[in-house]
């Protein structure tokens, strides 16, 4: 990681100061109800050529805002009083640690954006086809969307994607965005006194994994079928 900062305390957000300033595409990438949490991502100039690292931008928790898809260059600096005052008047006091909230302007190609929020960070380094964010943990379970709280379905892969995946391999370099689970069938024996686990197969539908299921657990202790997402 070449750079992660996160900035949340009063002293980090004096009236006018610049926080960040890049030359890179910026694209609105995810928005998580949880936490109202709002990402951009950058890893390409506008030109269009890749970078070898990417940029991410985490807002949260998120009060109000009026943005762009995407920004050609990016500049992020605190409001001043008066901006502060002019965009807080057209903002309601509800909603989550109101007394917190800070504006943030987003500035591009002469136009002029905003963010009320608590606290802002972003992360550079290199981010690995199958890392679905700098800001999501691969803990307790592997992370499909970029920012915890995301979940609208769209990232399931068809079985139909599955099996090509199998057949054909995943092309080299691309992101691995997609995901379907398949089911991992594990029994539980007892052999000289030992407890082992034996995994037995992995199975593309549940309804495959049940009858696996079915006809291993006569001859053992105790078996499973558990759900997996696989990462396309």
């Amino acid at each position: 990681m070449t750079a992660d900062v996160w900035l949340f305390k009063d002293g980090d957000f004096a009236p006018g100061a610049e926080l960040l300033r890049s030359e890179r595409e910026f694209q609105l990438w995810s928005y998580s109800v949880s936490h109202s949490q709002l990402l951009l991502r950058a890893n390409r100039m506008p030109q269009g050529d890749q970078l070898p690292t990417t940029i991410e931008v985490l807002f949260k928790p998120v009060k109000a805002v009026q943005i762009q898809e995407a920004y050609l260059g990016l500049v992020i600096r605190c409001a001043t009083e008066e901006e502060s005052a002019r965009i807080l008047d057209g903002v309601s006091d509800y909603g989550y640690r109101s007394h917190e909230a800070r504006v943030l302007l987003l500035e591009s190609e002469g136009a002029t954006g905003y963010v009320v929020t608590s606290a802002v960070g972003w992360r550079e380094g290199v981010m690995s086809p199958v890392q679905a964010s700098f800001f999501n943990s691969v803990h307790p379970d592997w992370p499909v969307e970029p920012l915890a709280g995301v979940h609208d379905g769209s990232r399931i892969a068809s079985p139909q994607e599955a099996v090509e995946a199998f057949l054909t391999g995943l092309p080299e370099g691309e992101r691995r965005e997609r995901y379907r689970y398949v089911y991992l069938v594990w029994a539980v024996t007892h052999e000289n006194d030992l407890r082992r686990r034996h995994n037995f197969g992995v199975f593309l539908t549940e309804a495959d994994a049940e009858e696996a299921v079915r006809l291993v657990t006569p001859h053992v202790e105790s078996c499973y079928a558990e759900p997996l997402p696989m990462v396309l």
